[in-house]
């Protein structure tokens, strides 16, 4: 919301500019009819020294006319061009300000939040979503829709009422399946209350990592169409720019998932383990909760990867991984001990219920592999 608001600051000042620069405008022009006038004036009576006054406006108000009519359309078109150009520079100002914003956090979460804050400003959205669409991403998010003041459609809305414009940039970016989940969100959510709505891609050529959306119900701003084509190259430039965020956010979290796991199983690597340990511990003593340690190991490991090989006991021991993290509450933490040992820590956990938790991991592992 801070961010918000300083962008709707930082937009009003531009405004303000543009106010005060119209307005010089409005004055050079002015002035320059006036100077114009007396020139073309002085210059009749020096040619026509002993004209009568009428003759002489005879003869000056037809140059008149066509030197305002001929400086009315150069002004024109100087000030549409400077507009056009001051707008671009406001966009881009805009927009880079929102990069700089982009580049302040390190979590998935906080930029898509981020950005969706600086879109909605931008084309004066009051509503939008993301939609989580790679898969790699979906890892290090908290679910697959992120969003900003929409609550679930009531059910008794009339789908009627739905007469919302639809603009969508880098349409052969979005495939069959992406529509359908575009679809189902602006059925699902509230968007049928708005006039527009504005769908952004976020990705390179090869995949789509998110697919933001822009709700807009405030008729009375400026034709999002105009703004929405006035604007493509500055927000394929911000888009681009977006994903590189979101692709080295991605890689900060794979790098230090890798620095604190297991590759072969996924889980927890000593250094960690050891971390939570001496963290758990001393909670569980300040906060007087029961705590249990508990090491498990496969029987006849060693003779099987003898008889079959070290590829399959791999995929033993990383299907086990997948199992043990499905099987496991969140406050859990478990780590490959060795070859194929496995080390639980399990806070808020009493050695008989440790115990339960251990019959049910090896009834698991033999329902699967017996």
């Amino acid at each position: 919301m801070d961010n918000l608001k300083y962008l709707e600051k930082k937009f009003n000042i531009l405004v303000m500019k543009n106010i005060i620069r119209d307005r010089i405008f409005i004055i050079t022009e002015a002035l320059l009819y006036i100077v114009v006038t007396i020139t073309i004036i002085l210059a009749a009576m020096w040619v026509e020294p002993v004209a009568t006054f009428r003759y002489a406006l005879r003869i000056i108000i037809p140059f008149l006319l066509i030197t305002y009519f001929f400086l009315f359309l150069v002004f024109r078109i100087i000030r549409f061009y400077y507009h056009s150009l001051l707008q671009q520079k406001n966009f881009i100002e805009i927009l880079n300000t929102g990069l700089i914003r982009l580049g302040t956090h390190i979590k998935i979460d906080a930029i898509l939040r981020e950005s969706l804050d600086i879109f909605l400003n931008f084309y004066g959205g009051d509503r939008g979503i993301i939609l989580i669409i790679g898969g790699r991403i979906k890892e290090y998010t908290s679910g697959d829709i992120l969003t900003v003041n929409v609550s679930k459609e009531d059910k008794h809305y009339s789908k009627s009422n739905r007469r919302y414009s639809v603009f969508t940039f880098s349409p052969g970016s979005i495939s069959g399946e992406m529509d359908e989940k575009i679809k189902q969100a602006l059925q699902e959510y509230d968007f049928g209350k708005c006039r527009e709505v504005i769908i952004l891609p976020v990705g390179d050529r090869k995949k789509t990592n998110a697919i933001v959306i822009v709700g807009i119900s405030d008729l009375k701003r400026k034709n999002k169409y105009i703004l929405f084509e006035e604007t493509k190259n500055e927000i394929d430039i911000f888009l681009r720019h977006l994903n590189i965020e979101i692709e080295n956010a991605i890689l900060h979290e794979e790098i230090n998932k890798a620095s604190i796991t297991d590759a072969l199983t996924g889980l927890y690597n000593r250094r960690y383990f050891q971390k939570r340990i001496e963290q758990e511990f001393a909670r569980a003593k300040r906060a007087g909760f029961p705590i249990s340690i508990m090491i498990s190991d496969l029987d006849n490991f060693k003779y099987y990867v003898d008889s079959y090989g070290h590829p399959k006991g791999d995929q033993i021991l990383s299907e086990l991984g997948s199992l043990i993290k499905k099987s496991i509450r969140e406050s859990d933490v478990v780590r490959r001990f060795g070859g194929d040992e496995f080390a639980y820590l399990l806070p808020f956990t009493s050695s008989d219920e440790a115990k339960v938790f251990a019959e049910r991991i090896k009834k698991m592992y033999q329902d699967i592999y017996f």
